[in-house]
């Protein structure tokens, strides 16, 4: 039973490896096709630019063309269906296996905590919205970041975890191509780009999370809306 059991751990690691790469691949083409007016990608060219392997970029593309978010020619392929691709990603995102720190921080505003993280950091969820557009869907009393293991260690240093059946800060790991970005001081208000502040709210389960995620598909709706892709 131990030696299945330790099979199906190394299963699930899989895939949740495999998912994390692919949605580097989908958040790759959904920031593409917002801010540069794009719909066709070629797969090398992806693996070329995001480091990883043309096998990669495949696997995470093949799904799209069976629901129809894409269309597969012989050297490129072609975004159909931005909306579809978008909420394949939200639906196998899986956010709470990035979770690398967590603590309860007495406060009587979030604003407590934001004020004090580190630098080194990707806002995402409510903070990223609201730094982006200022908050004209919810109050909220959470704040996610995304954060290298350093930066991690400091947050753990300014905020001390503490057990509660409720957690007010939460850390995650950030794939590669965010964690450079972040490094690199190449994010917008500290913030990761909408599509990844929409997947990450999207697997969020609290009420005020689904005003946040209304506003931001309508953000998102009238940002495709305006590119006029190629």
């Amino acid at each position: 039973m131990i030696i299945i059991g330790q099979y199906i751990n190394t299963l699930n690691k899989k895939s949740d490896d495999n998912m994390n790469k692919s949605g580097i691949v989908y958040r790759h083409i959904l920031e593409q096709a917002l801010a540069n007016r794009r719909s066709k990608f070629v797969e090398r060219e992806i693996a070329r630019r995001l480091g990883i392997s043309p096998d990669t970029v495949n696997n995470a593309v093949a799904p799209l063309k069976g629901i129809g978010a894409v269309a597969m020619y012989r050297r490129h392929f072609e975004v159909l269906d931005f909306k579809k691709l978008l909420l394949f990603w939200a639906v196998h995102r899986k956010l709470e296996r990035d979770v690398i720190y967590s603590s309860y921080v007495r406060i009587k505003d979030v604003s407590e905590i934001e004020d004090k993280l580190p630098d080194s950091i990707a806002y995402t969820e409510y903070s990223a919205y609201t730094k982006n557009f200022g908050n004209d869907a919810s109050d909220y009393s959470e704040v996610y970041v995304y954060a290298d293991d350093a930066t991690r260690r400091e947050i753990a240093r300014r905020f001390p975890s503490q057990w509660k059946d409720h957690h007010n800060l939460v850390v995650l790991k950030p794939d590669p191509v965010l964690e450079k970005r972040i490094a690199d001081k190449k994010l917008v208000h500290s913030s990761v780009s909408m599509p990844q502040m929409y997947v990450d709210l999207w697997n969020n389960s609290t009420w005020y999370a689904y005003e946040f995620v209304k506003k931001l598909e309508k953000r998102i709706d009238d940002a495709y809306a305006k590119a006029v892709l190629e």
